[in-house]
């Protein structure tokens, strides 16, 4: 909670100048660049208005800036509404200064009602400024309001989903015959289905990645990097490399294809006999590979990347585990739905645990092979799973 200023912070925050915390405004300015700069605070750690203060950090009369007008801005011009704090500061007999303090929202993002739509800031530095569409999706995927697969490819039509895929989707359904539906009753059952976002009229990243003819025409960082090298540390030449796209079913084939091409089965002599070291199962590559596809940020405009290496197959995904949830976190089988319609459809084709039990199946399995445990970690903004291929010498 932003707490009251006494005459000596105020003094040193004037002195300091406008910062990422801290915006002077002129007592004459318009309703609409307080509450922007209030919507930007919210959107970010929080900060302070200092009205009364302008842009030289000269003192001015605010006795105009009451709390009700401030309040009644915070209530009718942000939404979701917030609750700033207000302090009057007498400065002299002749002035008083109106500082409002705004904590970092969380309910982001916040926006400015503007007419019949919404403007979104944020605060960059001492400067307030639009939010960009990657900064916008971001702020909704962290406040979990709307699941990350849901927001819409912008660009995308619908001629770009599948229709003869999708009637096959919805065949099975009794009271829903798809194929008979005109376009407007199509696109109601496409909206219904989280395939289409009504707003915007477009596919979702979920309904092009499940359903699309071509989904990386709109999304092309949505897919499998994949290459081999013949050591333990990436190096300059590698063996192999392919890109692994399509839709999600058919990316995670590809990869499981290629991480089966390259996989070496390690081996020792005994005697006179080669001996095959026991090695990951299909059905573990294909877990870990769908793993990465189901929970990676599509947000974030980087390919997942697969590695395979010759003691280990790494997958690195863009994204921290979303809800802040542990390495450890996963290992016990607590698992967090970032992409809810992917993880769906992956668990309709078969392809992931339904009950979000497989990292536990991973290390289930790697002790019934005497291999090490999969190593997880999450380095800045990414997200790491290695599978062992011999014992720890």
């Amino acid at each position: 909670m932003t707490t009251p200023l006494t005459a000596d912070e105020f003094a040193s925050l004037i002195a300091s100048g406008e910062d990422s915390f801290v915006e002077f405004k002129d007592p004459r300015t318009s309703n609409a660049d307080v509450v922007k700069e209030m919507c930007a605070f919210a959107n970010a750690s929080g900060g302070r208005v200092l009205i009364g203060v302008d842009d030289d950090g000269a003192i001015l009369d605010a006795v105009d800036w009451d709390e009700e007008r401030v309040m009644n801005l915070a209530r009718t011009s942000i939404d979701p509404p917030i609750v700033p704090t207000y302090q009057r500061l007498p400065w002299d007999p002749e002035r008083l200064i109106a500082i409002v303090g705004v904590d970092g929202g969380t309910e982001k993002p916040y926006a400015v009602r503007s007419g019949e739509g919404r403007r979104y800031y944020v605060r960059v530095g001492s400067t307030s400024r639009e939010a960009s569409r990657e900064e916008l999706m971001r702020m909704t995927q962290a406040s979990g309001a709307v699941a990350g697969d849901l927001r819409p490819v912008l660009g995308a039509t619908l001629d770009d989903l599948d229709i003869t895929l999708l009637t096959r989707q919805f065949a099975g359904r009794r009271t829903l015959d798809f194929e008979s539906l005109d376009e407007q009753g199509r696109r109601q059952v496409l909206e219904a289905a989280d395939i289409v976002e009504p707003n915007s009229d477009a596919p979702t990243v979920a309904g092009l990645l499940c359903f699309g003819h071509r989904p990386q025409d709109h999304l092309p960082h949505a897919v499998l990097e994949c290459v081999s090298y013949a050591g333990r540390e990436p190096a300059r030449e590698s063996v192999d490399r392919a890109t692994a796209a399509g839709r999600v079913e058919e990316q995670i084939e590809l990869a499981t294809v290629f991480a089966e091409r390259n996989l070496a089965r390690p081996s020792t002599i005994e005697g006179l006999r080669r001996q095959e070291s026991a090695r990951p199962s299909r059905e573990s590559l294909r877990e870990v590979l769908a793993n990465a596809v189901a929970h990676r940020h599509y947000g974030i405009t980087g390919p997942s990347h697969v590695r395979v290496f010759e003691d280990r197959l790494e997958v690195v995904s863009p994204g921290e585990p979303p809800n802040g949830v542990s390495p450890a976190a996963m290992r016990v089988g607590v698992s967090v739905r970032r992409n809810q319609m992917i993880v769906q459809r992956l668990v309709e084709l078969g392809l992931v645990d339904a009950v979000g039990r497989g990292i536990v199946l991973l290390v289930e399995e790697a002790a019934r092979l005497g291999l090490p445990e999969p190593a997880i970690d999450v380095p800045p903004g990414f997200t790491r799973v290695a599978l062992h291929l011999a014992p720890e010498l």
